[in-house]
């Protein structure tokens, strides 16, 4: 049992840094959590008022190319080339790299891209009110959902550094629902705070609501998603030396 205690949580933390083995560099890239987030990034500081279009399209560019960062292409060459019988095969690890994050990005942006294009001004004034309130919404809600449906976002980002033999310890899928817990109140608080930015409040008020006060918060959680796992193997190791 301390054996098994020391290996998952040695291995099971997010943040974890670990060898980086024979991964691509883009692979390497795409570990980073916060890589997961730039198109979301993007959106927030393109889009607005009249020009959440532009911001849509900006963060479906920067969320197709996010996720094509955690394919590695040359076993996909590997693939093509092979037998027909052993395609199927080869094909299935490059699939399960895919975050769930990435995918719910590119479908959120392109649904958004979608309503751009086929939708009037008059149409969607609340859709441009609320561009940023909305984004921060549904990545909450993907981030819930991820938790709701037994597959924690987070848990993609921690197997790119933790072995296999982890994954399925008590500790690893803790540290990893506790982490998407709090980035999914982070988001939902913020989709909170961008509807109370557009109630005719005043212009400072309004910065703080949009901006400031989200920033703090989106600070606060990466600094978590770092030392949460740390406090947990130090608690570990101290039951450890204690038994």
């Amino acid at each position: 049992m301390a054996t098994d205690r020391q290996s998952a949580t040695s291995a099971g933390q997010a943040g974890a840094s670990q060898p980086p083995g024979d991964r691509s560099s883009g692979e390497r890239l795409a570990s980073h959590p916060v890589v997961g987030f730039i198109p979301w990034i993007v959106f927030w500081v393109i889009g607005g008022p009249s020009t959440w279009e532009t911001g849509t399209l900006a963060a479906l560019l920067a969320a197709i190319l996010v996720t094509m960062l955690s394919i590695d292409y040359r076993p996909l060459v590997a693939w093509a080339t092979a037998q027909p019988d052993r395609r199927r095969e080869g094909l299935r690890p490059e699939l399960s790299r895919l975050k769930l994050l990435d995918v719910a990005t590119v479908v959120f942006f392109a649904a958004l891209s979608l309503a751009a294009v086929v939708t009037t001004r008059q149409n969607v004034s609340d859709l441009d009110r609320y561009s940023q309130a909305i984004s921060s919404g549904a990545l909450g809600l993907i981030a819930l959902g991820s938790i709701v449906f037994g597959h924690p976002f987070t848990v993609d980002y921690a197997k790119e550094e933790a072995p296999p033999e982890v994954w399925h310890t008590a500790v690893f899928k803790r540290i990893n629902l506790v982490l998407s817990s709090v980035w999914a109140a982070v988001f939902l608080v913020c989709a909170l705070l961008g509807l109370a930015a557009e109630q005719n409040v005043a212009k400072g008020l309004r910065d703080w609501l949009n901006w400031y006060i989200p920033i703090v918060l989106i600070f606060l959680a990466f600094r978590f998603t770092k030392s949460y796992p740390q406090q947990v193997r130090a608690q570990q190791q101290a039951q450890r030396a204690a038994g």
